[in-house]
């Protein structure tokens, strides 16, 4: 499964997500895709997936909270990772 697919899989577990809405600029906290609880889980989930960390840095960045940042950031992570 891609970064993209999992990472909408998991926001969608209570609400799915309206075709129309621009993923790549979508605040999924700021909508209530994941509360402030679910956010410590959600990170884990995708840290398990795909073998890698976040830094308190990465996750506290407000571009963590959109869709499209947060997908772009595992993606580099993923890379970063392959190269060491």
């Amino acid at each position: 499964m891609n970064v993209s697919d999992f990472i909408l899989n998991r926001l969608q577990k209570k609400y799915t997500i309206d075709k129309n809405i621009d993923i790549d600029t979508l605040n999924y906290v700021e909508n209530g895709y994941v509360d402030s609880l679910g956010i410590i889980q959600f990170v884990i989930e995708i840290e398990d997936q795909f073998g890698i960390q976040f830094t308190d840095q990465e996750v506290i960045d407000p571009s963590f909270k959109i869709v499209g940042g947060l997908i772009k950031l595992v993606e580099r992570k993923m890379m970063s990772n392959e190269k060491s």
